[in-house]
């Protein structure tokens, strides 16, 4: 027997998923999948196992949640979700509650309730068979995170210290009970907003957090509580969305399919009022040359986030793509937080687009140099994070953080000369976009904070 282990990075969203099981017997489970599924039944096949169980830690509020549309897929396998605290699901499962095990041949998996990070939360501990109380190993989905814990603020203000009250025996009682060599291996990673200041790893053990991890630091639950909510970051607005999604039980039957337009119909069906033009291409592409009013968000890990912040899932989206074959990743992501709806996209892209005669909107790109020389002559916008934003950022720059953008550009003089900026430029094309969006003077900076620092100019704190 060989002892089935996987894990499955969602970069971007910094989500992790799992195959765990046995080659011997047969049979494995897959822990916290995302919504595009195939990459498990392929590991499934490489293993030569069969997903026999789907377990949930949690209902995630990060991500659109894979564990139904593999069940249908798979045909016989079934959702396993926690019972305890639990909402009512909308799809059909089996129920677990604190102490439930699971085998699958020479590995053991024993669920325990571990709540915090949500009310229902799930850890599932791992052992060797015959060796139930000695676990080497810990799912700890959203609860324990590398150099970090899952945020407890999720549900709102009025549940939020029961939550943190919650995390804290979690964490205390639970965890730090368990012996020093257990293996962590989190749902939540470096990225992810669930958490503040997720480390880089992507495992870890009891013992190295018992030592390092801030949260487990802490002598008393007011101190705790007290550190548990103070600097996280901005919670998503996409969360509740995917939230009553998932505990609903999204399905999608595969990847959707989106149609392929060209130029002139492609231009109908923008006119027409409806959907949203989303360019997925680099910003310099995008600042050459894009379609009025298009939305650019670069094709890039974080694309689904970003997503997920900017678009409204009820408006069907007309992609822009670097090149026809990137159409699949862009689907991809951004079925990922939850984006179904496709009006269809560019055949051939811009260059299609050109050759047809359509019109053209360009956006300005300003270096580093020509802010340092010439600051006066703009009015600069840092889009970036708040936690971003205090640790430096360009002399004499006004701070409007990106989801807050489109609500706040009325707040930017109309006839002033904008300039844009991030750490690397990826955000504030997306912002600047919008501004151009609102008729607005708005300019990019790419390189942004990267390239102002690698040229040694000042900061202000």
């Amino acid at each position: 027997m060989a002892l089935v282990f996987e894990r499955i990075v969602t970069e971007g969203l910094g989500n992790l998923s799992y195959l765990i099981g046995d080659d011997a017997k047969g049979v494995a489970a897959v822990i916290d999948p995302r919504t595009d599924v195939d990459i498990y039944m392929q590991l499934a096949r490489r293993h030569e196992v069969a997903i026999t169980h789907i377990l949930q830690t949690h209902i995630h509020e990060d991500f659109l949640s894979g564990a139904n549309e593999l069940a249908v897929r798979l045909g016989n396998a079934q959702i396993y979700s926690s019972e305890e605290n639990a909402a009512e699901y909308g799809y059909a499962h089996q129920a677990l509650k604190d102490g439930d095990v699971l085998t699958f041949g020479g590995t053991v998996l024993t669920a325990r309730h571990t709540p915090g990070h949500t009310p229902e939360h799930m850890a599932f501990l791992t052992a060797e068979a015959g060796k139930p109380q000695a676990p080497y190993a810990v799912f700890s989905g959203g609860s324990l995170l590398i150099n970090a814990a899952g945020r407890t603020d999720l549900l709102g203000p009025e549940q939020s210290q029961a939550l943190t009250a919650a995390q804290y025996r979690t964490l205390y009682d639970f965890y730090l009970g368990l012996d020093d060599y257990v293996i962590i291996h989190p749902t939540h990673a470096h990225g992810s907003p669930c958490g503040a200041s997720i480390g880089d790893r992507l495992s870890s053990t009891i013992g190295y957090e018992r030592r390092f991890n801030p949260f487990l630091q802490f002598r008393s639950e007011a101190e705790f509580q007290r550190f548990a909510l103070e600097g996280l970051p901005p919670k998503p607005s996409y969360y509740p969305r995917l939230k009553e999604s998932n505990t609903a039980g999204p399905l999608l039957h595969g990847l959707p399919n989106v149609r392929a337009l060209l130029p002139h119909a492609f231009r109908e069906a923008a006119l027409a009022g409806d959907a949203v033009v989303l360019d997925t291409r680099h910003m310099l592409a995008f600042g050459g040359g894009h379609i009025e009013n298009a939305l650019n968000i670069g094709m890039a890990a974080q694309l689904p986030i970003w997503a997920g912040w900017m678009l409204d899932p009820g408006r069907p989206l007309l992609l822009v793509l670097a090149n026809d074959s990137a159409l699949e990743q862009a689907v991809r992501y951004l079925v990922r937080t939850g984006f179904t709806r496709f009006a269809g996209y560019l055949v051939g892209g811009m260059t299609a687009w050109d050759n047809a005669g359509l019109p053209v909107t360009p956006t300005a790109q300003i270096a580093v140099a020509d802010i340092h020389a010439h600051p006066q002559d703009l009015t600069l916008i840092d889009v970036r994070s708040p936690s971003e934003w205090r640790a430096g950022h360009l002399p004499d720059a006004r701070h409007i953080f990106l989801p807050e953008l489109p609500g706040r550009a009325a707040e930017i003089p109309s006839d002033a000369k904008v300039a844009v900026y991030c750490d690397s430029g990826y955000r504030a094309s997306i912002g600047t976009s919008l501004l151009q969006q609102a008729g607005l003077n708005a300019s990019n900076i790419p390189g942004s904070m990267q390239a102002w620092r690698h040229a040694g100019y000042p900061l202000e704190q």
